[in-house]
């Protein structure tokens, strides 16, 4: 993040030094009050695009958290009903459950940050849904436990797949693409209102190309809830196997 600003705030203060040195003083612009309201408009029109895209960007980084919470809730409920079954299926499900989670926290959290999936986990999760669904049951009471677990299963693979779905949907290319010619032009009209003081409007082009920048870097970074700097981590998953099984062992 720190790196783009730096660049675009490099590529526009050395764009503004070969423009002043190229335009003459005839070709800069005077007369404020026709091209300020148009660069002003240009202006609005950008910040609201990214006013608008900061807040949805949020808001869906916000929803990517909830998704991960709920996934492991239903995991950990899933787990604790198991402990009604008879021993050898209570074993079966709390043990791969317990598998899917592990793979969840040290295989497919890892794996999102590039942008992939792990098949082992998705090949787990849908193991537990196989042997819950495959249980024969005694008595009502064993068929209600079976249908609250499928019901708990149902609502991981879910929240699983919404996760999943997360991490691959961003914003489309036409708005980034949109949102940049927007700053760009921005920028650049900037450089041909009349500054006599070549330090007052370096530093004037630093601070709008900084303040673009920032808030671009910033889009981008919460566009992909599980890539990136800020990338939501698997606490939610951490907390349910150590309150389950005790303290787990770094998670990389």
């Amino acid at each position: 993040m720190t790196l783009s600003v730096v660049i675009s705030c490099a590529l526009a203060t050395g764009l503004l030094a070969f423009v002043r040195n190229r335009i003459t003083r005839n070709e800069q612009i005077t007369h404020n009050d026709v091209a300020g309201p148009i660069l002003a408009t240009i202006g609005t029109l950008l910040a609201v695009m990214m006013s608008f895209m900061v807040v949805g960007v949020w808001q869906e980084y916000d929803a990517a958290a909830q998704t991960a919470q709920t996934e492991a809730s239903a995991a950990s409920d899933l787990h604790h009903v198991a402990d009604a079954f008879p021993t050898s299926m209570r074993a079966s499900v709390q043990n791969t459950v317990d598998a899917y989670i592990n793979l969840v926290i040290h295989e497919e959290f890892p794996l999102m940050r590039r942008g992939a999936e792990s098949q082992a986990a998705h090949d787990k999760a849908y193991e537990i849904q196989r042997i819950i669904a495959q249980y024969k049951p005694r008595d009502p009471v064993q068929q209600l436990l079976q249908t609250r677990a499928l019901d708990y299963a149902g609502s991981m693979l879910d929240a699983r797949r919404n996760r999943i779905l997360m991490n691959h949907q961003g914003i489309p290319l036409i708005l980034w693409a949109t949102m940049l010619a927007l700053g760009a032009i921005t920028v650049v009209f900037s450089y041909y209102f009349r500054v006599d003081r070549p330090g007052a409007q370096y530093l004037m082009v630093l601070a709008l190309t900084a303040v673009i920048a920032v808030t671009f870097a910033l889009i981008a970074e919460l566009d992909y809830p599980f890539r990136g700097d800020i990338a939501i981590d698997p606490y939610a998953f951490v907390h349910v196997i150590e309150a389950l099984h005790g303290p787990v062992s770094d998670i990389h």
